[in-house]
């Protein structure tokens, strides 16, 4: 009877071990999970505060170099005033071409892949590697 006892204690207790291995496991694996969310959200507001500032500017700059080129037209023309037509189809024109080469860039910008969470993808890339050489390892 006592070796019964006593056989089935080393077997609990090797249960024991398998589930506190498997908890530490488990608290590795969402100690990692949460670095890596804080990761990606750090990311995400460095980016967002990256893309308001470039807004901020591009709006202003826009707005600033219309109103410029509005009265500079105006200038040319009056300076110009019997070819006002001509002053003002040209300019039309002008603005037209530069809008299309605009329109253009965009669409090619907007083609190109985000980089946005690319050191968070890789990050995760390195510890799914770095699980799987421990689980053959283990194996």
């Amino acid at each position: 009877m006592s070796a019964e006892i006593g056989g089935g204690g080393g077997g609990e207790g090797g249960r024991e071990g398998l589930f506190t291995a498997l908890k530490n496991l488990l608290a590795t694996t969402i100690a990692i999970g949460k670095t890596r969310a804080e990761l990606l959200v750090t990311e995400f507001e460095e980016e967002k505060y990256r893309l308001m500032s470039l807004w901020a500017k591009a709006i202003g700059a826009a707005f600033l170099l219309t109103i410029g080129l509005i009265m500079l037209v105006l200038c040319i023309a009056f300076v110009f005033w019997e070819q006002r037509i001509l002053v003002f189809g040209g300019f039309a024109f002008l603005f037209l071409v530069g809008g299309v080469v605009l329109v253009s860039s965009l669409r090619k910008q907007a083609a190109q892949p985000s980089k946005l969470f690319r050191a968070s993808l890789a990050e995760l890339e390195e510890d799914m590697t770095q699980l799987r050489r421990r689980s053959s390892r283990q194996a």
